[in-house]
């Protein structure tokens, strides 16, 4: 099973990012039902692995909070754009709730991410797509923002891939909630 934990997105929040999508050659941009904040990219892992997992962040305490998602950028920074994305504005609580993701994953044994944390939403994959197209488009879009983002929940996802590319299933979504 191909496993990652994300948050999911409120339908009007993931309408604004679909709003943004123009035809740019060489661009496959995101299905609405394919946006989401990833957390944590777990990978492969058996059923077994899967089932203690959901139990791990089960035991997640964390309050609800809301975020800004702020500007427009892409991946790999500084070199042909494979991944377009709209940025998150600096927020504790949300690098709060993906470090306890990260510890409740790390303490079975899933390895962490070996580069930082850059919260961000894929708006689309390029292929063959000009770096100046890419970088327009980024520079029509540098004052989107979506303020007062409600983040209440987290979802445990099954990707499965495809050839028109991946399938999202929720396995368990965890409600955030505050302890003591």
């Amino acid at each position: 099973m191909r496993l990652f934990i994300a948050i999911p997105l409120p339908k009007r929040v993931k309408q604004k990012l679909l709003d943004l999508q123009q035809p740019i050659d060489g661009m496959r941009w995101q299905p609405q039902e394919q946006m989401h904040l990833t957390l944590k990219f777990v990978g492969d892992v058996d059923k077994t692995t899967a089932s203690e997992l959901r139990g791990e962040l089960d035991n997640i305490v964390h309050p609800d909070f809301t975020m800004t998602i702020a500007g427009i950028g892409y991946f790999p920074e500084g070199k042909q754009p494979k991944v377009v994305w709209a940025g998150i504005k600096k927020n504790e609580n949300l690098q709060e709730l993906h470090q306890k993701v990260e510890g409740r994953c790390e303490k079975m044994g899933i390895a962490p991410e070996n580069r930082s944390y850059k919260p961000h939403i894929t708006l689309g994959r390029t292929k063959n797509t000009s770096k100046r197209a890419v970088t327009s488009f980024i520079k029509q879009h540098k004052k989107f923002a979506i303020t007062d983002t409600p983040v209440s929940k987290f979802v445990l996802y099954e990707s499965k891939l495809h050839p028109d590319g991946a399938r999202h299933q929720r396995l368990q979504t965890y409600v955030l909630k505050t302890g003591e």
